[in-house]
């Protein structure tokens, strides 16, 4: 899979779920150009880095919707419930036999009557006497794995310098005991992770803007 299919990442980066409506997807994306474009980040050390992710996110957002332009849904999104009606109740036309003549109707139809008849007869006279067979049937059960859900990794507290940069990246800017995301910010303590704060301007990987008490 090549970065510009990695639509897992994608929807990891928006925070968006694949299937959610194309109008929340393009705010989500603009909403990530409009933060990491190199002119927010005009003279930062992070200037090479936000020019690659952005370059990484716009790829990744071109396929998607090529994939959404041939398939009117974005990857991963279930098909329309119309669209799968049609394709699982669509008659396979195009490799349909011409009608036969209706000689050859009636030739057959006589043949199957023939037949079944037959078949019948043939099958007592060469049955042995006197021999009962019994069959076992067994049920079978049908197990439908469940759906395996797509989640990010999140913050923790206690979590290593190596971790968060994992999950957050390259931070704008590293203090004493400090790393800057823009308007948010994570703090350590001995090479842990011990407090920070989630900004909507540009949200970190977290489930509460603040760490738990």
């Amino acid at each position: 899979m090549t970065d510009e299919t990695d639509f897992i990442d994608l929807y990891g980066k928006l925070r968006v779920e694949p299937g959610c409506s194309l109008d929340e997807f393009k705010r989500a994306y603009r909403r990530n150009v409009a933060l990491w474009h190199p002119d927010r980040r005009r003279g930062t050390r992070a200037d090479k880095l936000a020019a690659a992710r952005l370059q990484r996110l716009t790829a990744q957002y071109g396929a998607a919707m090529d994939f959404h332009r041939r398939h009117g849904r974005l990857p991963g999104a279930p098909l329309p419930a119309r669209e799968a009606e049609r394709v699982t109740h669509e008659p396979q036309t195009a490799a349909s036999p011409s009608p036969a003549p209706p000689q050859r109707v009636q030739a057959r139809h006589w043949y199957a009557v023939t037949l079944a008849i037959s078949a019948p007869l043939l099958v007592w006279s060469l049955w042995p006497a006197n021999e009962v067979v019994e069959t076992e049937v067994r049920e079978v059960p049908i197990r439908i794995a469940p759906k395996a859900s797509v989640q990010a990794p999140v913050l923790a507290l206690g979590m290593t310098q190596g971790e968060v940069l994992a999950i957050e990246g390259e931070p704008t800017r590293r203090g004493d005991g400090r790393w800057e995301y823009g308007p948010s910010w994570v703090r350590f303590e001995a090479d842990a992770l011990v407090d920070w704060h989630s900004s909507p301007l540009r949200a970190l990987h977290v489930t509460t803007p603040e760490p738990p008490p």
